[in-house]
């Protein structure tokens, strides 16, 4: 069977994302008060039953203003624009406008390219996240930035020439090498790392874990497939920054019940009272936190964004990292509940020993009393 020939990108965007965990929480309408830029909040747009899309929290999107950037060896002009989530996370996005005809050889060398983006691309939109960290930072609790960036990138084609069905194009090797990063053609296991989802006949949505390919003629459909997969990006970038402070603080918390157990304590001092508060303090937050995640974006009904969002969870293995920050808490928990086992056990003994001592005072001072 000959494959079709493909069709030239005749009008397409392709975005750059950058996705930050700079707090605990961010409070979006102080830090909407405090930006100069001008700045929204809004549900996603209605389009395809996205009523069934329920965020607890719409996000502040920020406009920070044009950008040229140098990829690939050719040179784009676009917009930096920045999304700003309750949850203290923030996307940053280089939103570059691409020429027309553009070949699928060309939008493979985009996505190998931001896979490992070029230092001076890189600086430029680090540069406008500190911008904006910095205006806003009064309204972030406990500000921080977690040393884990995710990345991601979405090129989003609005039309093809000449136009083609979609579900020719989500078999295409060639489309599928394009969205990976790959001139070549892959080997027949590869289609597997590729989702393909499909609404209309005419558009379609391919997701890998690097980027994801949009073909999509309605410009609100565009726009809501692109934050759903922000918004998985995001809850990614949160579980991983958990899961890594979580790594690190298990062989404290370790440390700590050794240098304990091997301290003298008095009778019914409670020998780990600090270590049992800190425990439970930190069992507290993750689990906060993560039901935050949870219940920040929920899709009510069985439709098209409940697919697409379960799909891009998948591909980026959210759930992989959401098992190991599950993990990592229950042997918390069994931890915690060892040492106020332990602590229990220390006090009943001395207060059996009190006891004791209490009765042979008892009968010590009888003998003597005769």
């Amino acid at each position: 069977m000959s494959l079709p020939s493909l069709p030239d990108i005749a009008s397409a965007t392709f975005t750059i994302y950058q996705f930050f965990d700079i707090g605990d929480t961010i409070d979006l309408d102080h830090a909407q008060a405090c930006l100069r830029s001008p700045a929204e909040r809004r549900a996603p747009l209605r389009v395809r039953q996205s009523e069934s899309i329920r965020i607890a929290q719409p996000p502040l999107r920020v406009d920070l203003g044009p950008i040229t950037l140098e990829l690939a060896g050719a040179q784009y002009e676009g917009l930096v624009r920045a999304v700003v989530y309750d949850l203290g996370a923030m996307a940053l996005a280089a939103e570059l406008r691409l020429p027309a005809p553009l070949t699928w050889d060309a939008a493979a060398a985009l996505f190998a390219a931001a896979q490992d983006l070029p230092a001076p691309v890189a600086a430029r939109i680090a540069a406008a996240g500190d911008e904006l960290e910095a205006l806003i930072r009064p309204a972030i609790a406990r500000p921080q930035r977690s040393p884990i960036v995710e990345d991601y990138c979405v090129l989003a084609v609005e039309r093809l020439d000449p136009p083609i069905k979609a579900e020719l194009l989500a078999t295409h090797p060639a489309i599928q090498a394009a969205l990976l990063g790959e001139r070549r053609l892959l080997g027949r296991d590869a289609p597997r790392l590729v989702t393909p989802l499909s609404y209309y006949p005419d558009d379609l949505a391919l997701l890998s874990w690097n980027g994801a390919l949009l073909v999509e003629p309605d410009a609100a459909a565009a726009a809501t497939a692109a934050d759903i997969i922000a918004f998985a990006n995001v809850e990614l970038l949160l579980i991983r920054s958990y899961d890594a402070e979580l790594s690190a603080r298990l062989p404290e918390v370790y440390h700590r019940i050794s240098q304990a157990q091997g301290r003298f304590a008095l009778p019914l001092v409670r020998r780990y009272g600090l270590l049992l508060r800190d425990v439970h303090r930190l069992i507290a937050e993750v689990t906060e936190v993560t039901e935050q995640v949870d219940n920040a974006l929920k899709v009510t009904d069985d439709v098209y964004w409940n697919r697409l969002y379960s799909a891009v969870l998948g591909v980026l293995r959210v759930r992989v990292w959401r098992d190991g920050v599950d993990h990592k808490l229950a042997l918390l928990r069994e931890t915690y509940a060892m040492l106020h086992d332990d602590a229990d056990a220390e006090r009943g003994a001395a207060l059996e020993w009190a006891i004791v001592l209490l009765i042979v005072f008892e009968i010590v001072m009888a003998l003597l009393g005769r």
